[in-house]
């Protein structure tokens, strides 16, 4: 199966020239010229692979990897630079990327990277997409979409509140800005505000103390929200018998 990738590269003839050499490799590129185009596509269909090529005095694309890895934990990022300096490197790297090339680079060096980041990527998403999220007392259900208390039994979620809960368990600890978290929610409900995260996490709060007397959820000052307790993943009963 062709790994999927996401390009983001604002030149349409270069993302046309680079998605082609990478088709001929097996990859099947997606590509976008923006962030915001970008950052809908990965909420709307499940990538293992974003290229990012990054404009010499641009922060968009450090803004994308940003987000990107806060949308998706497990994806592999590679920067396609146009300055080979350290610093370069080192903020790409900082940024959440997993991987820095700078042009021109050696497409089939290129494509051995991006292939060892893509089965690695497309191997964490199916060992976690399904794994139930366990804290405190809680269990949620990514497959069935329940949240569920040891003693007060299944807790009620709106859809939004339950996605939202959902990217926070699954981050580890890592705070997530309400724009990240916005762009996440945003297939489910483009008018999404920051006003609307923060309604959201006052009503998951109300709903979690209800029953447990606290609450996992930290607010960040100036970035966001982040969970605040440990939690185990667990494999989910259904795909442990769809592999038996």
């Amino acid at each position: 199966m062709a790994l999927k990738a996401l390009l983001l590269e604002e030149d349409p003839a270069a993302a046309a020239n680079f998605s082609q050499a990478l088709a001929s490799e097996g990859f099947a590129v997606t590509c976008c010229q923006t962030l915001a185009d970008g950052l809908d596509l990965l909420t709307q269909s499940p990538y293992e692979l974003a290229f990012v090529a990054k404009p010499e005095n641009g922060d968009e694309g450090l803004n994308f990897v940003r987000l990107a890895r806060s949308l998706v934990p497990a994806i592999g990022i590679i920067i396609l630079g146009t300055r080979n300096q350290l610093h370069d490197r080192i903020t790409g790297l900082e940024s959440g990327a997993d991987d820095y090339l700078a042009k021109p680079f050696d497409l089939r060096e290129l494509v051995v990277r991006a292939r060892r980041l893509g089965v690695r990527a497309a191997d964490m998403m199916r060992s976690h997409s399904g794994s139930l999220l366990k804290f405190l007392n809680f269990t949620l259900d990514p497959l069935a979409r329940t949240l569920r208390h040891n003693l007060a039994g299944p807790i009620p979620l709106t859809s939004l509140e339950f996605d939202l809960l959902h990217c926070l368990a699954r981050s580890g600890g890592r705070p997530q800005s309400r724009k990240s978290l916005r762009c996440m929610l945003h297939g489910r409900d483009p008018h999404t505000t920051d006003r609307t995260i923060d309604t959201l996490v006052s009503h998951i709060r109300r709903k979690l103390r209800v029953v447990s007397g606290t609450d996992p959820l930290r607010t960040i000052r100036s970035q966001g929200y982040a969970f605040g307790t440990a939690v185990t993943r667990m494999p989910h009963p259904a795909e442990i018998a769809s592999r038996a």
